[in-house]
């Protein structure tokens, strides 16, 4: 029988780097290829597959519907996913998407009769300052409205793509010019080279640096266990799969800072003895690949990646991969799961990415926003990032606000600024409520803006996501609730069972107000899925909804 499915591991392309061989690290890039060409992934494409790879067809199903871009029943020519996170909630996603069910005459997980059209309400996709946002196949489609839709609509049956052209970054709003200002290309780089693998661990482990994707672990920590680590082969890995509802900081920085990202990968390479280097970028960031592919074709060209960097006798590469919808991969042991062409399941730790990462190997794993922080610490020393931040909090904060404010955007603040500054900056009025961190951070109310963003005080990621007067809170945690629970991997027993106990109780709580019994019941099935769940998505679903509870719900 001929086979059906036209991509094998062989043919993959490699996201710009030739350092990829043919191991399983090849099945979820082969999955996306015959996404795109068809649209969808049949049965025989499984089994094809898992001829290739030589695995049972069964593991190729399992990873298949993990991930939500990897689809088995046909989808539209023109895929529309629709943004329901709270920023795009806010501005109108609900009425968005019934413009769209309306002009398709569909319902979300359908496909139109000519197969023209398929429609479905998405989580964030990381267009929050631009909301109501949309997804058509690739592009990303900003400050959407219900007449907007329809025009949408005609243009792709039009086969125009003006759709194509819809989104721009937009302005980046600032509070001072650190992390943001541009750099002498390979400037810092060079200087990493001139001074040493010793002298850069010494200046990033200063720096007092924490990782800037929300644990805040410090860097110069994990680089120095990561050098130490006796191995012929090591890995240092970009996490760009911002996937918290209400961040979009690194959409900026891998849009506009790609070389700036690039030049803090390799120095941590540098740093650390690695000669591979891999970003791992969201799949909703899936029309920036190209961009970023020209920038490391010029990095290469300018002999700032590949053999020999700059003369030095340093070897290293880069390659970009694209995850396919799975929030649970911005956690490193998961991204490094779906790295390997598994399901993005968390593993137990220990062994620590560090000792036991990528392949097995010894694998730095940083936020976006760490590796440009970094390239700007070897710059100007730890002594100059030192002097901005607070004692425990070092340097300064990419935040993404966005919701009810009249300037959404990325801001670049001192840690140590309070909730009332940023409110402020980012001309927001009767505000009633602040939700810091996204769907696994905390709701702020009115006696909590003199707070700060610092480790010490209120720690986050970048998302900042304002709340006007007359919002319903509760409905802020019934999204929040319901993003987990689309996201859950389900790995294990307190996140699987106790996120939709969670939504019954929301369910109960809304209708019959808050009883003393239902307060308990709630704070103890918390208190289990905070210590028993597997990875940081099970220990932090609660937060937001107990946070809302405790300032904004009265006991009945």
């Amino acid at each position: 029988m001929a086979k059906q499915c036209s991509v094998n591991r062989k043919d993959v392309p490699e996201g710009g780097s030739p350092m990829c061989d043919d191991t399983r690290a090849k099945l979820l890039p082969a999955l996306q290829k015959v996404q795109k060409e068809k649209g969808y992934i049949s049965n025989e494409d499984m089994q094809d597959l898992a001829d290739e790879f030589g695995i049972h067809p069964v593991e190729v199903h399992s990873v298949v519907t993990f991930y939500a871009f990897l689809k088995t029943g046909k989808q539209g020519k023109h895929h529309i996913r629709v943004s329901n996170c709270p920023s795009c909630e806010c501005a109108g996603s609900k009425e968005v998407f019934a413009a769209f069910q309306k002009e398709l005459g569909i319902s979300g997980g359908e496909v139109t009769p000519d197969g023209e059209f398929s429609l479905e309400l998405s989580s964030c996709i990381g267009m929050c300052d631009h909301a109501p946002a949309v997804m058509i196949g690739e592009r990303l489609v900003g400050n959407v409205t219900p007449e907007k839709a329809a025009l949408l609509i005609k243009e792709c049956k039009e086969g125009k793509g003006a759709y194509t052209g819809e989104y721009s970054p937009g302005a980046i709003e600032r509070k001072g010019d650190i992390l943001l200002k541009p750099v002498e290309p390979y400037a810092s780089l060079k200087k990493a080279l001139d001074i040493g693998r010793a002298e850069v661990l010494q200046e990033v482990r200063s720096s007092g640096i924490k990782g800037r994707g929300g644990a805040g672990f410090p860097t110069g920590v994990k680089w120095n266990l990561a050098a130490a680590a006796q191995s012929d082969r090591k890995y240092v890995v970009c996490n760009a799969d911002e996937g918290e509802p209400g961040t979009f900081k690194d959409r900026v920085l891998i849009s506009e800072y790609a070389r700036t990202v690039f030049e803090g990968m390799a120095i941590a390479a540098f740093a650390i003895g690695a000669r591979e280097g891999i970003m791992y970028m969201r799949g909703e960031y899936a029309s920036f690949l190209p961009a970023l592919l020209d920038v490391l074709a010029e990095m290469r060209k300018d002999g700032a990646l590949g053999k020999n960097i700059f003369g030095r006798g340093f070897d290293f590469d880069i390659e970009v991969r694209l995850g396919s919808g799975a929030y649970v991969c911005g956690e490193e042991t998961a991204l490094i799961e779906s790295l390997e062409g598994n399901r993005g399941e968390p593993r137990n730790r220990p062994p620590f990415p560090v000792n036991t990462g990528y392949l097995g190997d010894p694998t730095v794993v940083n936020n976006v926003e760490t590796c440009v922080a970094v390239v700007h610490i070897v710059k100007n020393g730890s002594e100059w990032f030192r002097s901005f931040g607070t004692e425990n909090s070092s340097g300064t904060k990419l935040l993404s606000v966005s919701g009810d404010c009249e300037k959404p955007g990325v801001y670049e603040v001192p840690f140590g600024t309070s909730i009332e500054e940023i409110l402020k900056m980012s001309g927001a009025k009767d505000t009633q409520a602040v939700q810091v961190g996204g769907a696994s951070g905390i709701c702020l109310g009115k006696k909590d803006f003199k707070r700060q963003i610092s480790f010490e005080d209120v720690p986050t990621g970048g998302a900042v996501i304002v709340l006007g007067k007359g919002r319903d809170m509760m409905d802020l945690g019934r999204n929040f609730l319901e993003f987990f629970r689309e996201e859950s991997c389900g790995q294990c027993t307190p996140c699987r069972e106790g996120i939709p106990v969670l939504l019954e109780m929301w369910e109960n709580i809304r209708n019959n107000g808050l009883t003393e019994k239902e307060r308990s019941k709630l704070y103890s099935l918390a208190e289990t899925m905070q210590l028993a769940s597997k990875c940081g998505l099970g220990q932090s679903s609660p937060n937001a909804f107990l946070s809302i509870i405790e300032s904004f719900i009265e006991k009945g």
